[in-house]
């Protein structure tokens, strides 16, 4: 039954209006990699990571050329006059940290007492042994040094190597000239060796037991653990994207074969492949590579069969195998760009692992490069001078440790911008 309205409560509408939903099409589509970009500049803890690994890649990458000290060449059987110089950098030395300083210990006061004004910062640990005043003190270690080799007689000198003392401006004496037309020399070897007094010699990280520069020796040696990460990196993750994307996409027994051969692989210890392929083909790079690369792309063809398997079924992958798509199309175009994030983390991951590993054999002594000092060696020989020479094994862990902590939170980074799952989502 139909009440009576009042037709007064309606509004008639006109016609010949229309209400339009609009939409604002003006701004640019975002790419894959701009929308990760962009997300991962939101990541603060990654981009300082990110810098951090910049910085630490440019003193690989020139480290080793900006110390230009030129270091003169010892006579067979000198024992090195430079060693063990604790780090030195200008300006850091005026604020206590840095400054070149070391400790001596168990000297007379009589002994300190006579070395040239500068060199002794402080005396403690006083005590009086066999009727003798023993203290310990703190030392300017440039001038100390300098002061030590100024005193010493350097024997059996040729005329031209005096001839050259005395063009550097370093001879200080002639202590005696031999029969067989050598001299017994006394020289300024800082100024023999680099055309300055101690003063002006500064050593950013100290020296090594053979009197190398550290920094130049630390940067070389980790340029040539960098190439080495890099192409190890390269080499496995294309070996593991290409093998677990067509296992995982075909999968049957193929899968299942492959699968087990990878378990016997995975089981061999990676000690046990690289020992035995240095002993028997030698040290060289190519077969590090190869020890490395033997079963390092096992991680890689994991990461990519699993992922593989999590999208080879999804609607996107069947609408493009019913629209005629080939295999490779479909696995190249729609399954690995969207394991991408997962495989950019493995490989900002797998560099520092290399580092690590690398570093360990080299420290153990099992890697040894031509020519170059390891980051392992440099450890090693910190270690065994520990903790008087404390610098040798402080630089070559603090890189290393560096290293470990921002690639870790770089790609952590990574791996959240480039997550298929996350894109357009705000924060």
């Amino acid at each position: 039954m139909m009440e009576n309205i009042d037709k007064a409560k309606f509004e008639l509408i006109d016609n010949n209006n229309y209400l339009i939903d609009t939409y604002d099409f003006s701004g640019k589509p975002v790419s894959f990699f701009r929308d990760g970009l962009n997300r991962f500049k939101k990541n603060k803890s990654s981009v300082v990571a990110f810098i951090i690994i910049s910085i630490l890649l440019f003193f690989i990458l020139v480290g080793p050329f900006m110390r230009n000290y030129q270091f003169v060449v010892e006579e067979p059987g000198m024992a090195p006059v430079f060693d063990y110089l604790p780090a030195r950098v200008r300006f850091l030395e005026n604020v206590g940290i840095l400054n070149g300083r070391s400790v001596i210990s168990n000297r007379p006061a009589s002994y300190l007492n006579n070395l040239p004004q500068g060199i002794v910062v402080r005396r403690f640990n006083r005590r009086v042994e066999a009727g003798v005043e023993i203290m310990d003190a703190e030392v300017n270690y440039y001038l100390y040094r300098e002061h030590i080799l100024r005193e010493t007689v350097q024997s059996n000198w040729s005329h031209e190597r005096v001839q050259l003392a005395l063009d550097r401006g370093a001879l200080i004496e002639i202590v005696n000239i031999n029969p067989n037309n050598t001299y017994d020399v006394r020289i300024d070897w800082f100024v023999f060796a680099f055309g300055e007094t101690a003063d002006n010699v500064y050593f950013w990280f100290g020296t090594d037991m053979v009197g190398a520069d550290l920094f130049t020796v630390l940067f070389t040696g980790a340029r040539v653990s960098m190439v080495l990460a890099i192409a190890v990196t390269l080499i496995n993750i294309v070996i593991g994207i290409l093998i677990g994307s067509v296992i995982g996409y075909y999968g049957g027994k193929a899968d299942i074969i492959f699968e087990r051969v990878v378990d016997v692989l995975a089981g061999i210890p990676f000690l046990t492949v690289i020992t035995l392929l240095i002993l028997a083909m030698g040290n060289s790079v190519g077969i590090i590579i190869l020890a490395f690369c033997a079963t390092g792309w096992i991680g890689a063809y994991s990461t990519t069969r699993i992922q593989t398997y999590r999208f080879k079924n999804r609607e996107f992958v069947l609408a493009a195998r019913t629209y005629g798509a080939s295999d490779t199309r479909i696995i190249f175009k729609h399954i690995l760009p969207n394991a991408m994030g997962f495989l950019i983390t493995a490989f900002a991951l797998a560099i520092p692992a290399f580092l690590l590993t690398e570093a360990t054999f080299s420290f153990l002594g099992i890697i040894e490069y031509r020519n170059v000092t390891g980051i392992g060696q440099l450890l090693a020989q910190g270690q065994a001078v520990m903790p008087r020479h404390g610098h040798l094994v402080l630089f070559p862990a603090l890189f290393i440790a560096l290293m470990m902590l921002m690639f870790n939170l770089f790609s952590n980074g990574l791996r959240d911008a480039f997550n298929p799952s996350l894109r357009g989502v705000e924060e």
